[in-house]
């Protein structure tokens, strides 16, 4: 029932950008980023059910629960950058969004360095 109310906050909100926007009001950016806050907040509160799933998970098969924070740092990194690349499209700045997409995407590659080092050296082990 609550995803439904977000579902119709988001809705209304966007109908709103909608005209805003087409009376050239800065007020459909501001609009734009309070219902795209909305859905983070919400997003971020039923995060806490999959990181307890996720944890539980690790436990039971016996990983490092180090490699669990590495996949919520690089999913958390990836939501960022989508969003704030977003909110730069919609304010025209597609420059700006493409550079944050890509730093983006390199930290999440420096993020997950070491998961790439232990599984380096999982099979140098093997071999």
């Amino acid at each position: 029932m609550v995803f439904l109310k977000l579902i119709i906050a988001v809705f209304v909100g966007v109908i709103l950008a909608i005209n805003l926007k087409g009376i050239s009001s800065p007020l459909s950016l501001y609009l734009s980023i309070a219902v795209s806050i909305l859905v983070f907040t919400y997003i971020l509160d039923r995060m806490t059910v999959v990181i307890d799933f996720l944890n539980s998970v690790m436990d039971g098969i016996g990983l490092e629960p180090g490699y669990l924070e590495i996949l919520i740092k690089i999913v958390g990194i990836s939501y960022i950058c989508e969003f704030t690349s977003n909110i730069c499209k919609e304010a025209g700045f597609l420059a700006v969004a493409g550079q944050v997409e890509i730093s983006g995407k390199i930290t999440m590659m420096i993020i997950s360095m070491p998961v790439l080092f232990a599984i380096v050296d999982t099979i140098t082990n093997i071999i």
